[in-house]
Order: C-alpha cells, then structure tokens, then sequence
C-alpha cells in the first residue's frame, strides 16, 4: 500500500515542479511587435534611425552586443526627443544593453550645454530607461510621450 501512495505523490510532485517551471517565463512578443507598438503612441515624423555606427561611436556597441535595436532621433534642431529599443540575446546581454543606455544618457547630460535649447533640457533630466525580458528601452521625451511609450513597451510584456 506504501508504494502506490509514493507513486501517487512523486507523480504530483513531478507535475507541480513542471507546471511552475513554464509559469515564470518571460514573454518575448517579437522586437517588430515591440517597435510597432511604441511608434504607434510616440509620432516619428521628423524622426529617423540610426545606423550601426552612431550605435557604436554613442553608445560604445558594436553590432554583435545586441541581436536587435533601433534609435530614433529627431532630425529638427529645436527638439532632443530620441528613443531605443535594444534586444539583447540572453539576460546577460540585456543587463550589458541597460548598462550601456544608463551610460548613454549620463554622457548626454555630461555634455549638455545650457545655452543650447533650455526648454529641452528637462526631456534629457528626465529620460528614463525600462528593461523586461531581454529588451531595454529609452525614452528622452516630454512627460506625455514618454509615459506613453513607457505603458506602450511595458504593455507587450504582460
């Protein structure tokens, strides 16, 4: 009688630890879906992307440091806004991502003469920079647009 109750128990054991390992995985909604969903709420008109050497020479990231991104700049010189969106391969690349967007916008305020658009320059205090799964994202925009391109990245993950 002991062995068929050890069985029955083992057996839920076994089930309980599988269930719970699929239960904390990370969501991964595709970077596409990720982009497509923060420029639906942040307008990129006057806007444009950035290569693989601006990504270097900036953010001190050669292309195999990440296996995605886009950054977007404006391309008016009355506004600063610009936002990114890095995937990194693993959790490991992903913290190295974050690291390099916080040093980013360190040495972007480091620099920042204050003669040079004051208006703009509480976009550039204010950045803030979220991180789920393997991907970071930037924001240096007003308050509005930056929210809604914060719930907009934070929306794909749940």
């Amino acid at each position: 009688m002991k062995k068929p109750v050890a069985l029955i128990l083992s057996a839920i054991l076994c089930l309980g630890l599988l269930s719970a390992c699929g239960s904390d995985a990370p969501v991964d909604p595709g970077f596409d879906a990720v982009e497509a969903a923060v420029e639906a709420v942040v307008p990129t008109d006057g806007m444009a992307a950035q290569g693989s050497s601006y990504i270097s020479n900036m953010f001190k990231l050669e292309e195999g440091d990440y296996e995605q991104c886009l950054v977007m700049v404006t391309n008016v010189g009355t506004s600063i806004d610009e936002f990114g969106l890095f995937k990194g391969s693993d959790a490991t690349q992903a913290e190295a991502l974050h690291t390099a967007v916080k040093d980013y916008l360190q040495f972007r305020l480091d620099a920042w003469m204050s003669e040079y658009l004051p208006d703009e320059f509480p976009k550039l205090q204010n950045a803030q920079v979220w991180t789920a799964g393997n991907y970071v994202f930037y924001a240096i925009l007003s308050e509005d647009a930056k929210t809604a391109a914060g719930s907009a990245f934070e929306g794909c993950f749940e």
